[in-house]
């Protein structure tokens, strides 16, 4: 292999989704080239609502793609929790100019679909990157001076470096950390989509609208210039449903809901069916690297969906990983390492903290009244004083 492989061979990211496409614009920003390995037919993006915090749109601005983003996204004007049971407010976390100053950008919500074409009208722009579909990485070899990757069909690529962005059912994790599949959360989504001439009038807010019951939740807000709502239902429960992605009933989803004061329940009510997925996630790891090889976004840190950053960890990823090969002069393996020694601290955190909004989100007698006590009389300040370390992009996000 030849002894400078960054104008030789290109990086080969493993998964077309938001996280590695943004890698790839991350890579192309400092003169790398990288191809894209989709095992995918198509380059698209699965999914309905995404919900996108200041720290994730920073990242598409320095990307290049925030406008193009943004311009299909929705910038809400607060975060709402109510109470499931008495309807009673519980948090009202106002999303206006104070909160935009604090921390450089609004909060927006959009379809998913949206925020992967943005992402991918910029990789398609780009010369230093080359974009393939129906390519699924089951192996990789290293040796001096790159990798080897194959692919299901058994074609080899040979490339200066392999990221896994293949998602939480990694191949490449399998490799590097071996902890098997990942295991269920303890809850379960029931999701659907809403046209708004069906969603009530005066349901229809501009901001999401989180319903927090025992044992249980439901979230929905506008996307697509007010055209849909994303419609999400988590239920805790031990059992695991065999099938993800199966198609459910209303007649089965609703009395999941029992308890429940009236406004949820309408919206309940008015999707026709609902797909049904587990919710999965992994404990933090301190090595998802091994020499010229690592892991971004899901691959690397799976968390549960509670504070809405999965998306946005895997794109703060993609601009350090990038940063770290240009500082490090194309040694991937050097870079790798400091890359990941940056984000393992932040991305357990936020892998931590997901987890614990389980207990706050469903929490149950004595102690749903107890939540609903913490968040009594406290002020904007104080939600974005104690928000600051999520939202407030990291120093390499620039």
């Amino acid at each position: 292999m030849p002894a400078n492989p960054r104008n030789v061979w290109p990086v080969a990211i493993a998964g077309g989704g938001i996280g590695g496409l943004a890698c790839a614009l991350a890579l192309a920003r400092h003169g790398f080239q990288s191809l894209v390995l989709e095992q995918a037919a198509e380059f698209g993006e699965a999914g309905v609502g995404l919900q996108m915090a200041p720290n994730a749109l920073s990242v598409l601005d320095a990307l290049g793609v925030g406008e193009a983003a943004k311009t299909h996204a929705l910038l809400i004007e607060r975060l709402l929790m109510l109470d499931a049971v008495t309807g009673v407010e519980v948090v009202n976390i106002p999303l206006g100019e104070r909160f935009q100053q604090r921390f450089g950008n609004p909060y927006a919500v959009a379809h998913r679909a949206d925020i992967h074409g943005a992402l991918l009208d910029g990789c398609r722009a780009s010369p230093l990157i080359e974009l393939r579909n129906g390519c699924r990485v089951t192996e990789f070899a290293t040796s001096g001076n790159g990798v080897a990757v194959t692919m299901a069909s058994g074609e080899r690529i040979e490339a200066a470096a392999l990221v896994g962005a293949d998602g939480v059912h990694s191949s490449i994790r399998r490799r590097i950390v071996g902890d098997g599949d990942p295991p269920p959360a303890g809850a379960v989504i029931y999701r659907a989509t809403i046209a708004a001439a069906d969603m009530p009038k005066n349901l229809q807010q501009p901001h999401p609208t989180f319903w927090a019951g025992p044992g249980w939740h439901v979230i929905y807000y506008p996307m697509r210039d007010w055209s849909t709502f994303n419609l999400g239902c988590t239920v805790v429960t031990s059992q695991t449903p065999p099938i993800d992605g199966e198609e459910v009933s209303p007649h089965y989803v609703l009395p999941l809901f029992a308890g429940s004061c009236a406004a949820p329940l309408r919206v309940l009510r008015i999707p026709k069916q609902f797909k049904r997925y587990v919710i999965r996630h992994r404990e933090p790891v301190e090595n998802w690297t091994q020499g010229p090889v690592t892991l971004l976004g899901d691959a690397a840190h799976p968390m549960v969906q509670y504070i809405a950053q999965g998306a946005a960890m895997a794109l703060e990823d993609a601009i350090c990983l990038g940063n770290n090969v240009a500082e490090c002069g194309g040694d991937f393996a050097k870079a790798f390492q400091r890359y990941q020694d940056i984000r393992t601290v932040r991305t357990a955190r936020v892998q931590i903290s997901s987890l614990m909004m389980d207990r706050i989100n469903h929490a149950k007698g004595l102690e749903r009244k107890v939540r609903n006590s913490l968040f009594e009389g406290r002020t904007a300040e104080e939600f974005y004083d104690r928000l600051a370390w999520l939202y407030t992009p990291p120093p390499y996000v620039k």
